[in-house]
Order: structure tokens, then C-alpha cells, then sequence
């Protein structure tokens, strides 16, 4: 692994930040720069960003669409930067010049025209900089006549793994290390995880193979994205990749596109992006902040973004949530992590299963390790609480029937009317109503052997919505996911907070508060709630015990606590009330 290695000299330039507590860079295609020719003009206009936003770096691409811009240019735009007080790196985008096809287009990693031009630009970056970075088009999804021969009876997911690595180290490693031996080559992965593989992409063996990695956390507009990439996933990306070994990860890149419904929506993926606490964020690019009047507010508002969380990010600690193990190899039930993170539930995605967490979530792409029953296994029997979702006991089949016989049905169910259980499953109570009727899946279990913790009403029937049940020392439940993920949201507060209940070993906070309010949790007392609802709601907080109110480190405001007392549970604790404005950041420290 690269944790292994020692990492490049020019990787601890990451400890230079513009702002205190982080880093802010641009990025600048080949189009604009070899079309700049009046360098001063350029500045200029270059100032419609640095009059807002404190700008440290910029990345310089020498290769898009086939177009590879002259050296000399690349130096020329170097220059002028760095006598601006912005240090520089490269950058490169190895995606087709052929525009009439859909969608994206990569490179044909098969065709040696197009190796020669990639490895040109390669060397022009390690001859110029002493960092490039490939944007998040270093996949590949060819499937020229080539490339069918070249595949032969390999799946196409096997054949771009192998070939993608294959033209990694000869293309592009080789030679830019023949070039400059300490240059560091970063590799930034799009936010469409759950398809790696497909793609040819593999967090795991190409950090065996780049120096570090980058993170797109662009999310846009969820419901008009082709991509279909909830908001939270912003900070799941940035965490779920940084979990391929300390230090690599060097930050987040965002844009604006299909943000201008509403600003907001392209803040949310900078202050997601920094809640990681990871030490940069790349705006991308210089020319939507320069010469398009779309977005002509956006650099202004983003600046009083940075300056905002500039204020408190120091006080942070580490993030912490619930460890959600998903493999890189592993597919299915696609960013139901995120989703459940729009639900109040604070995620620590990680791409190796984490054996001494005492909380782990399971989602269906985690039942693709082939170790996963021993692996449970053994953190049940050391205390820990496992959930599952519906959808992971679906793929693991017969093999779940190591723990339960629960079978995921080929019966489906539309509810809108749901129950919860205040006696630890014995029975169910209330009617709670959703936004709308939803389609859930039908689990079949056996009564008196697991229990039914909130369950969804149908005519003189009942279907569950949590399961849980002891196994060793430690407990597993199991989270009905409707079929379209997104209606977690409409699930009532009753039926969230059965939810949220399942991971109290690592919430030092839970949260009650409809889908759509996010909290993030840190190691020192502090966490952010923030809402995308439309409209003003209040949120409860029930905070440890020993801890008596609520700081607010962006005003200073105290907010006391009442304490509470669950009849039903004998639980004594404090409650917080919050009352969130939407998109405000809510930054508390408790005592």
C-alpha cells in the first residue's frame, strides 16, 4: 500500500493553506489556457475570483479532448501565476475528442495514437511541475472493435481493471518518474464509486500504483443528475476515500454546474467537502467564475462560505460516525450509505471492514466479501451492534441463515401508516404517517426468535421496517430500504429515530429530526446539524450524559438542556432543541 511508501516531499506542500485551516485551489482546463494571449488582461479577470476567494494553487491541464497545449504556453501560464503568489501543478483530462457520441468518452486505452498523446502530456508535466493531477476521467469506457478483440473472454470489468494499471505504470508512472523522480502524480476519482469496477477503476490497487488520490464530491441537482448522487455524498466520498491510508486523500473538487436552481446547492458541496477536515478544496473552473455570467454570484457567495467555516473548522475534532464498510469491489443498493446520511445518521464509509468498531453498518455491496460471515461473526462476539439492510440479506441468501432465517420476499407492500415498539419489540404502538405512500419490500422472519422494532401497517397486518436480535454478546438489526432509496426520506420521525437507535454505541448524539437534517460528529465534543429542508423545523438533540448545553461556536449563543425522562425505558437524559434555518450551519460544542 502507499501508506507503506514515503511519500513524495512535494506531498507535504498540503501544510501551505491560504486560509487557516485549509487550502483553496482552482482548476484551469487547456482551453482556457492556451487561449489566453494578453497576460495582464487575463489577471484581470482572473480577479472576479481572488476578489472573494482566497486562492492558494491552481492546477494548469495541458490535455482535454485530445488538445494538447504547447509547452511553452504551460510555462507562460505558470509564470504568470506564480508571480501572483499561486503555486502551481499540472493537470491532465483523458477524455475522447469525438463529441457526437453520449455521455462521457474516455481515451481508447487500446489505441496507441492515444497512448502517444497521454504519455506526451505526462511528460510535459513532470518536466514543468513537480505535481499533476489527472482529472476523473482516467477511466475507461471504450468499446471499439480494439478493444472487443482485446478483451477476448474476459468480462469488460476485468479487462479495463487490467488494462487501466497496465497503462498507469507504463504510460504514465514510468515515464514521469524518469523525468522527475519526486513528482507527484495524483489520480482524482469521480463521485460514482458504486461503478468502479465497471470502469476500471480500483481505490485498493491503484494507490499501489499513483502517489495520491483526489475526490470529487460534485452533487449538484439529485433529482436531475444523470448520475443520481444524493447530497450528503459530498462528505461520503471525501471519507470513504481517505480510508485508503492516512495522508492520501488531498482533498475535494466541486463545481457549479446544475446549481444555479438554487445557490445553496453548490455551497452544500464546498461545506461538505471541508467538514472532512481533509486540507483542500479545488474549484472547478476558472473560466465559470471568469467569463460566464450563470454563475456570476457564485465566487462571492463561496467566499463568504470559506471565510465562514474558516472560523470554527479548528475547532473541530476528528470526524467519527458509524463505520459503513463497503468494499471497492463490492456493488448494490447504489449510495444507500448517503442517503441514510440525509437521514441524520453520521457515516464513516471505509473500504476495509473495521474490526474493533462497535457499531458497523452493512449495506448490500458489502455482501460481496467472501469473508463477511466470519467477519461478523467475530465482531458480534466481541459486543459490537451489526445493521444490516434489507438488501444485503437479499444477496447474502442462505449464507444470512448463519444468524436468522429472515428471506427477503418477493412480496412487496404500499404503506403510508407505520408503528413503533417501545418495549423492546414485545409490541407495536401509535400511527405515525409518512410524506406519501412508499413500495417496501416484505421480510419474512420468525416471530419470538427476532423482534420487529418499527414496522410499516398493512390491512390487519404489519411488515417490518427494523429488526433486531441478540447473536453472542453483540445485537444485528436489519433496515427494510424501500425500492426507490430516496423514500427513506418519507419514513415519519417515529420510524427514523428506531433507526438512528440502532447505533448507539457511537452516537455521542442522537438526533431527532425529519429526513433531509444532517449531523456530523467529532471527536471532542463538537458537531455541525444542518438541514436541507425548505423550511424552518426544530431539531432535537439528546446529548451524553455529564453534558448540560450547547455552545455555538459560529455566534456564542448557550442553548441549555432539559432532561427527559422515556417512561417506557427508564432512561434518564438531556435533551437540546435546535431550531434550524435552512442551509445555516449549526456548529455546536457541547459541556
Amino acid at each position: 500500500m502507499a501508506t507503506d511508501r514515503e511519500l513524495p516531499a512535494t506531498i507535504r506542500r498540503k501544510a501551505n493553506k491560504s486560509y487557516k485551516n485549509f487550502n483553496v485551489s482552482v482548476y484551469c482546463p487547456v482551453g482556457t489556457i492556451v487561449d489566453i494571449k494578453d497576460f495582464e488582461e487575463y489577471k484581470k479577470s482572473f480577479q472576479k475570483i481572488t476578489d472573494h476567494i482566497k486562492v492558494g494553487h491552481v492546477y494548469i491541464e495541458n490535455l482535454r479532448d485530445q488538445r494538447l497545449a504547447p509547452e511553452e504556453q504551460i510555462i507562460k501560464v505558470k509564470n504568470m501565476f506564480e508571480e501572483m503568489g499561486i503555486r502551481t501543478s499540472g493537470g491532465i483530462t483523458t477524455c475522447a475528442a469525438d463529441g457526437k457520441k453520449d455521455g462521457f468518452v474516455s481515451i481508447c486505452y487500446s489505441s496507441d495514437k492515444d497512448l502517444d498523446i497521454l504519455k506526451k502530456s505526462v511528460e510535459m508535466n513532470a518536466r514543468v511541475f513537480d505535481e499533476f493531477i489527472f482529472d476523473d476521467f482516467f477511466f475507461s469506457n471504450c468499446r471499439c472493435k480494439k478493444c472487443i478483440e482485446n478483451k477476448g473472454s474476459m468480462s469488460w470489468s476485468e479487462f479495463r481493471l487490467k488494462q487501466r494499471q497496465e497503462v498507469a505504470r507504463e504510460y504514465v508512472m514510468k515515464p514521469a518518474k524518469a523525468i522527475n523522480p519526486d513528482v507527484n502524480v495524483i489520480i482524482k476519482y469521480p463521485q460514482w464509486f458504486e461503478d468502479f469496477t465497471e470502469t476500471g477503476y480500483d481505490l485498493i490497487a491503484d494507490t499501489e500504483i499513483f502517489d495520491t488520490i483526489y475526490t470529487g464530491t460534485e452533487t449538484r441537482n439529485p433529482t436531475y443528475s444523470a448520475q443520481h448522487l444524493p447530497k450528503y455524498l459530498s462528505y461520503t466520498t471525501m471519507r470513504l476515500y481517505g480510508s485508503v491510508g492516512e495522508g492520501l486523500n488531498l482533498g475535494g473538487w466541486f463545481d457549479p454546474f446544475e446549481c444555479t436552481y438554487n445557490l445553496t446547492s453548490y455551497l452544500e458541496q464546498a461545506y461538505l467537502t471541508l467538514f472532512s477536515k481533509l486540507p483542500e478544496a479545488t474549484m472547478f473552473c476558472n473560466s465559470c467564475f471568469t467569463h460566464n455570467k450563470a454563475f456570476g454570484t457564485f465566487a462571492p457567495a463561496l467566499g463568504a462560505a470559506f471565510s465562514e467555516m474558516d472560523s470554527y473548522l479548528g475547532e473541530l475534532g476528528n470526524p467519527v460516525g458509524v463505520m459503513a464498510y463497503h468494499p471497492s469491489y463490492g456493488r448494490g443498493e447504489n449510495n444507500v450509505h448517503s442517503y441514510l446520511g440525509q437521514c441524520g445518521i453520521p457515516m464513516e464509509p471505509c473500504l476495509k471492514y473495521p474490526v474493533d468498531a462497535k457499531d458497523i453498518f452493512l449495506a448490500e455491496s458489502a455482501a460481496d466479501d467472501k469473508e463477511i460471515v466470519s467477519l461478523m461473526k467475530s465482531s458480534l462476539m466481541n459486543g459490537a451492534n451489526v445493521t444490516v439492510t434489507s438488501g444485503f440479506v437479499r444477496k447474502m441468501g442462505a449464507r444470512f441463515d448463519e444468524f436468522a432465517s429472515i428471506k427477503y420476499s418477493t412480496r412487496k407492500t404500499l404503506t403510508r401508516e407505520y408503528c413503533v415498539s417501545w418495549n423492546h419489540g414485545v409490541g407495536l404502538g401509535g400511527k405515525y404517517y409518512g410524506a406519501k405512500e412508499i413500495i417496501i419490500p416484505q421480510l419474512d422472519y420468525c416471530t419470538n426468535d427476532v423482534w420487529e422494532m418499527a414496522g410499516a401497517f398493512g390491512t390487519d397486518n404489519n411488515f417490518p421496517i427494523v429488526i433486531r436480535f441478540p447473536y453472542a454478546d453483540g445485537n444485528i438489526s436489519v433496515i427494510t430500504i424501500p425500492d426507490n432509496m430516496g423514500d427513506l426520506y418519507n419514513y415519519p420521525v417515529q420510524v427514523l429515530d428506531a433507526i438512528r437507535d440502532l447505533f448507539y454505541q457511537t452516537s455521542m448524539v442522537k438526533l431527532s429530526a425529519p429526513a433531509g437534517v444532517q449531523l456530523f460528529l467529532y471527536d471532542n465534543d463538537t458537531l455541525i446539524v444542518r438541514s436541507d429542508l425548505p423550511y424552518t423545523e426544530v431539531a432535537t438533540l439528546q446529548i451524553p450524559d455529564g453534558k448540560t448545553k450547547a455552545i455555538d461556536l459560529v455566534n456564542g449563543a448557550e442553548i441549555n438542556s432539559t432532561p427527559q425522562t422515556k417512561q417506557a425505558m427508564e432512561e434518564i437524559h438531556n435533551e437540546i432543541c435546535a431550531e434550524l434555518t435552512p442551509g445555516i450551519n449549526y456548529v455546536l460544542r457541547l459541556v
